[in-house]
């Protein structure tokens, strides 16, 4: 299919694969998408800038900040991105029809028209796949006119914020795309309504649809403006573009207590006269991206059911009044075209010689299945997997996911191991995936993981995506003779775990290993080698000192699990590998406090008992100073000591001095465990870095510690 992107300042279509579904969801076929001309203007400008030498003492502060928090490699990986990958996805409002719907969608069905909103969403392309809450139904008589509804929402959320009452005096300043959106909703809300700006030709729009008067900012403004309001001064005034400059002149013609909404970042300085005026301003400049944001997704039909006016109410009320022909959306399209054509379009946005403008899609219709996303429990049921050791001279790696992990460090690591090519990236931003490609000279990019499976298309999968999916994909992945390299965690519930078990059980040399590096840490390995032969039970404690976490940041909501089973897991990995026993009891001790943003499976205290009597206990905190190092590790047995500090110090006390080793960068293992994964994919019969029944022990274990964090603390035998 085609999409839209933004490369090297230049409107560009690909061709790109489908979009990847959820079950919340719907597939729509795209009739329409609306560009607003200003809007998009600034896009083409910022991507043009010379931005990599603007603000370099910015610039070069954040580069240290880089190399110190990711090291060489990892800072490098996000220079090159910034310098190479640069790609953006164009679109935020559309409307077509529905061919397809997730399987937990229930106020859509296929045939259905509907109008899109978002961001990171309604792009401009053959196929969007939009979350339900950004969804409106539409008639199909004004399926054309509907494609401005994010636009005609987020004008609708400036009049709220103004709250217009019937009979005020409104200034409308900015008579771009939403202003003049804005000044045919102020005039349905019953207002008088000014229209102002330096253009003759949009005042002159402004006149035609509705405005009562349409002016510039000039010395002649307040007496103008006094005659329509008695010279009581302006009751609201809604800004959509203008300088600080001339936000002087506007509040001069204020009204005691009167409401200014601003939706453009603009600076507004407030001097004692302005102050005496005791005006509402709201700024709403972000409003719009946040409502967007991508993390909203897994919440976003609790927010539309709890919002007296969210995203889709607004956009439901704007589709209203065009259905009832209150708004004149025809006036305010300056060109249509058809996608293909995209170059006209680019012309006209330099120029700025439209509002807005129209890519229509002419395009077969998709035949599209519902989604049906297979349970994960039930994937290891009936297959028969044949696994094959690798015997090409260059294994081609398909990397599903690419968020930070993936590019800081698996992505900087895999590109540097011999007979090692990057050949696939699957991401459910197709952006990111075509960035990533560009990047790093793979062949395929696409947006559903399941095109990473077919036959010729890779031979192994990296999977760094986020922590619910991880059980699922890898398991397709296995059952389709696929090796997979797996970032933590293995499982996220007790029922991934069962999968993974009856999985493993039916093939217990399947080519997979889960990235719990620690134990192939060169500090942790001497560490090992120390312990061999000890005469006495271990006695193990570990901190690990993390960055606090938003309430709303996915690592924190169900997509990601919590930090216990996204991150503690590997600290656990690291207890069972260095005692070597198994673990008979668990006891956790969780932080109360009544503060929202300090939570239990945050801050905790965990002990773990085994069965040789060793005793290892796990602080870890996200309420700590940044600055601090991050991980420190204790040992006490046989009269002896080892400490361990944040992988770049290692001290023995009672061992002889070359025991002693100061390392110069931090290495916790990454390098040597994927080395040791890929060659033992070309081994006759695969044998795992990690064995598979330590793995499941991990599983098993990391989630009892997360059941009794989540309820405050307590202990628990491990069968």
């Amino acid at each position: 299919m085609r999409q839209v992107f933004l490369e090297k300042g230049a409107m560009v279509i690909n061709e790109v694969c489908q979009p990847a579904m959820d079950e919340h969801a719907v597939l729509v076929a795209v009739h329409y998408s609306c560009i607003c001309s200003e809007a998009e203007a600034s896009l083409i400008k910022q991507a043009g800038s010379l931005e990599l030498f603007s603000n370099m003492s910015y610039k070069i502060k954040r580069v240290v900040e880089s190399f110190s928090a990711h090291g060489i490699d990892g800072a490098k990986s996000l220079i090159k991105s910034k310098l190479k990958g640069r790609i953006q996805a164009l679109g935020y409002s559309c409307s077509g029809r529905v061919i397809a719907v997730g399987k937990k969608v229930t106020r859509f069905r296929v045939g259905d028209y509907v109008a899109c909103a978002g961001s990171g969403y309604a792009y401009h392309a053959d196929l969007v796949c939009v979350p339900e809450h950004f969804v409106v139904p539409v008639d199909a008589a004004i399926l054309k006119e509907a494609s401005v509804t994010t636009l005609g929402a987020m004008a609708l959320h400036a009049i709220r914020k103004a709250s217009l009452q019937l009979g005020e005096v409104v200034a409308v300043v900015g008579l771009n795309l939403i202003g003049q959106l804005i000044v045919q909703l102020a005039k349905n809300s019953g207002c008088k309504v000014i229209a102002i700006d330096q253009s003759e030709e949009r005042r002159a729009l402004a006149k035609k649809i509705g405005a009562d008067e349409a002016l510039t900012l000039d010395a002649d403004l307040a007496a103008n403006v006094g005659y329509m309001s008695a010279h009581n001064g302006i009751d609201a005034a809604i800004v959509t573009s203008g300088s600080s400059m001339e936000m002087r002149e506007l509040f001069g013609i204020m009204r005691h207590k009167g409401a200014v909404v601003i939706t453009e970042d603009i600076t507004v300085e407030i001097d004692a006269e302005i102050a005496c005026k005791e005006l509402d301003i709201h700024v709403i400049t972000s409003a719009h991206a946040a409502a967007f944001d991508a993390h909203m997704e897994q919440s976003g039909q609790e927010l539309c059911a709890h919002q007296r006016w969210n995203e889709q109410r607004n956009m439901q009320a704007f589709v209203q009044l065009l259905e009832q022909k209150k708004l004149n959306i025809h006036a305010l399209i300056g060109l249509e075209v058809a996608v293909n054509e995209i170059e006209t379009v680019y012309e006209g946005i330099k120029q700025q010689s439209f509002l807005g403008a129209l890519l229509t899609y002419d395009m077969p219709e998709y035949q599209v299945q519902q989604l049906q996303e297979q349970p994960a429990e039930a994937v290891a049921t009936g297959i028969r997997c044949t696994f094959m050791p690798a015997r090409k001279d260059e294994l081609r790696v398909g990397i599903v996911g690419v968020g930070d992990f993936a590019k800081v460090t698996l992505m900087p690591l895999l590109s540097r191991i011999k007979d090692i090519k990057i050949q696939a990236i699957a991401d459910a931003d197709i952006t990111v995936s075509m960035q990533a490609k560009k990047i790093y000279d793979a062949q395929i990019a696409c947006a559903d993981y399941k095109e990473l499976l077919q036959d010729d298309a890779v031979d192994v999968l990296v999977i760094a995506s986020p922590h619910r999916y991880h059980c699922m994909q890898a398991l397709d992945a296995l059952s389709m003779s696929k090796a997979v390299f797996l970032e933590k965690p293995m499982v996220t519930d007790s029922k991934q775990l069962q999968a993974c078990a009856d999985f493993f059980k039916l093939y217990p040399n399947a080519p997979f290993v889960v990235d719990y590096n620690r134990s192939f840490a060169p500090a942790i390995k001497k560490i090992k080698q120390a312990l061999q032969g000890r005469n006495t039970p271990v006695m193990m404690h570990y901190r690990m000192q993390v960055q606090s976490l938003a309430k709303d940041h996915w690592m924190q909501t169900e997509i990601g699990a919590g930090r216990i089973i996204g991150d503690a897991c590997h600290i656990i990995d690291l207890f069972c590998y260095l005692i070597d026993s198994d673990v008979f009891a668990v006891s956790v001790e969780a932080m109360h406090s009544m503060d929202e943003h300090i939570f239990p499976t945050d801050n905790f205290v965990v002990h773990l008992s085994f069965k040789d009597g060793s005793i290892c206990s796990l602080l870890y905190t996200a309420i700590g100073h940044g600055k601090m190092n991050k991980e420190r590790m204790e040992l006490f047995f046989d009269g002896k000591a080892i400490v361990l500090d944040d992988y770049t110090t290692l001290e023995g006390f009672g061992f002889s001095s070359s025991f002693d080793q100061t390392y110069s960068v931090s290495d916790k293992g990454h390098t040597a465990l994927l080395e040791q994964f890929f060659a033992n994919l070309r081994k006759p019969v695969f044998e795992s870095p990690i064995p598979l029944e330590r793995l499941l022990r991990v599983a098993r274990i990391t989630l009892i510690i997360d059941a009794l964090a989540c309820k405050g603390g307590g202990t628990q035998d491990v069968e």
